[in-house]
């Protein structure tokens, strides 16, 4: 290569031939340096040590790349990426004046000693290194590292003896045993990952002690029984994951997460009570308690704690979990739902997919806009929704964009399907609501769209349109066109579809259009959404039988 002077900027990502470099000396104002994904590259050139601009070298995905030039005299190399050079084996020769180092994914078994030179080095991730088997005690001399992960790098079996200045630690999926009360120190770490630590037997109570803590991951960690006792306040604690460990109980201790905004104990299968102060966690938004299958009971001041206690005492404590707007009950054992749950003045989604043994719903707070009650094969008792829906309508001082109810595979909800007398008649509940929004929509048109779903195979008797297929005609009264805001206030839409042939593996949506055509031509397009199933969403593969949409 000749008269590269002026390049400062080199691109040749994705150049699958491209087997080596010719000489760059001459590259001397060369600042950033793109490689990535060229697969068949062998070596670099060692004149990029003399390249004294050098700031940015990217050679993510280079499979082939065994070993790399000493860059020790790249003096202003600020950032190397070598992530995926999965057979590059030797830890890089660099300069002490670079900030971000990307291992992930590489052959390397052993960090040198020598690595306490990078007094710069803000990041260093060797995430998936699974062959590195070791960190040198030189690494606690890193004074400026501030971001370390080790995910996925299987034989770490030791906590890494760390400078107190991190702000982010991620260790998933690594062997560690126990997390030492050295942690402590790391005064500053806001990021704590040890999510699918399988080892992982015990936390130091210690880790209250971190002040700064935003984050703690703990997913996955399946041999986890206990959960630290918090002996001081942890305000600044936002998000805590403890899906799928073996806690049988949470601490009293956990009221001290004053800052706790989300709670997730998904899968936490041994789990079988919340403790009796649970509701003190004023703070918490999203509470996930998906697949708790042991859980069968909760406090009786869960929500409030107002059984037995004084007025006083009502008023004071109504304030308890004020906060939680996002509750997951998928798949619990649970028969009813506490009553005191109408208590929650910002709940707005209600998750209970599965919950098969749930019999009925208590009165539900009115900020509620989502509920989702699929596969609740017991559910029967639902008219505490037609509260819920005349709240809707009636408040003055509270907006509402759409209401959201999902009572798919509830066959207990079948008019024809159920022999209960008692059940409450589906078509008479959403008759009514229909007539509330004829009644109140001028005085208060807060709700631009109600959706619903039921188990059934015919529309509603009260429908005056119908039709077999996926398209209607109607001739809209003469009147409306002159006053269509009195006589047109609102209209409902109703669909029945059949899941016979649906095998769940592709996602469904279900999609209402309406055209609104004049005298003289003129058009106007409305559309709008029933529902979408995703496989993403636990539970949505299998749809038993018909289904009405409203």
């Amino acid at each position: 290569m000749q008269d590269l002077v002026n390049l400062k900027v080199m691109t040749l990502n994705h150049s699958r031939n491209l087997v080596k470099i010719a000489d760059l000396s001459s590259a001397t104002n060369l600042e950033t340096m793109n490689l990535v994904n060229c697969t068949k590259l062998l070596e670099l050139p060692s004149s990029l040590q003399h390249l004294e601009k050098l700031t940015h070298l990217n050679l993510r995905m280079c499979e082939n790349l065994r070993f790399l030039p000493s860059l020790y005299k790249a003096t202003s190399l600020t950032t190397l990426i070598l992530s995926d050079c999965s057979i590059l084996c030797s830890f890089p020769e660099v300069s002490s004046n670079l900030k971000e180092l990307h291992l992930e994914g590489t052959a390397i078994e052993q960090v040198p000693s020598s690595m306490e030179s990078l007094s710069r080095l803000v990041l260093l991730s060797m995430e998936d290194c699974v062959r590195l088997n070791n960190f040198p005690t030189a690494i606690c001399s890193l004074r400026s590292l501030e971001v370390f992960s080790l995910n996925g790098s299987l034989k770490i079996t030791t906590f890494p003896e760390i400078s107190g200045n991190i702000t982010e630690l991620n260790l998933g999926g690594t062997a560690i045993e126990e997390v030492p009360s050295s942690i402590e120190c790391f005064s500053n770490l806001r990021i704590l990952n040890l999510g699918c630590c399988r080892r992982l037997k015990g936390v130091s109570t210690s880790i209250h002690k971190l002040k700064s803590l935003k984050t703690f991951y703990l997913e996955d960690c399946s041999r986890l029984e206990i959960f630290p006792e918090i002996l001081d306040t942890m305000e600044r604690l936002r998000y805590l994951e403890l899906s799928g460990t073996a806690l049988k109980e949470l601490s009293p201790s956990m009221e001290n997460l004053i800052g706790l905004e989300e709670l997730r104990l998904n899968n936490c299968e041994n789990l079988a009570c919340l403790p009796d102060n649970f509701y003190k966690l004023k703070s918490l938004q999203f509470l996930c308690l998906y697949g708790c299958s042991n859980l069968v009971t909760w406090p009786d001041n869960l929500f409030s704690a107002i059984g037995g206690a004084s007025l006083t005492e009502m008023q004071r404590d109504l304030h308890r979990l004020s906060s939680l707007e996002n509750l997951d009950l998928t798949g619990s054992n649970l028969e009813n739902l506490p009553k005191s749950i109408k208590q929650l003045p910002r709940l707005k989604q209600l998750i209970l997919r599965k919950c098969k043994r749930l019999k009925s719903l208590p009165e539900l707070p009115p900020s509620l806009k989502h509920l989702d009650a699929h596969d609740c094969t017991s559910l029967e008792e639902i008219s505490s929704i037609k509260k819920l829906f005349e709240q809707a309508v009636l408040c003055k001082d509270r907006p509402y964009g759409f209401l959201e109810w999902i009572f798919s595979n509830c066959f207990q909800l079948d008019q024809k399907a159920v022999r209960n007398a008692r059940t409450p008649k589906l078509q008479m509940l959403f008759g009514h609501m229909v007539t509330l929004l004829k009644d109140y929509h001028q005085e208060f048109p807060k709700i631009n769209k109600v959706i619903t779903c039921v188990p059934g195979s015919e529309i509603p008797e009260w429908f005056d349109f119908k039709s077999s297929g996926y398209s209607i005609n109607i001739q809209l009264p003469s009147e409306w066109y002159y006053n269509s805001s009195k006589n047109f206030p609102t209209f409902v839409v109703s669909t029945v579809v059949s899941f016979q042939d649906y095998s769940g593996d592709r996602e469904i949506l279900i999609r209402c259009e309406c055209r609104l055509k004049s005298r003289n031509g003129d058009c106007h397009d409305l559309s709008c959404s029933f529902l979408t199933w995703t496989k993403r969403i636990p539970g949505s593969e299998l749809i038993g039988s018909d289904h009405l949409f409203l």
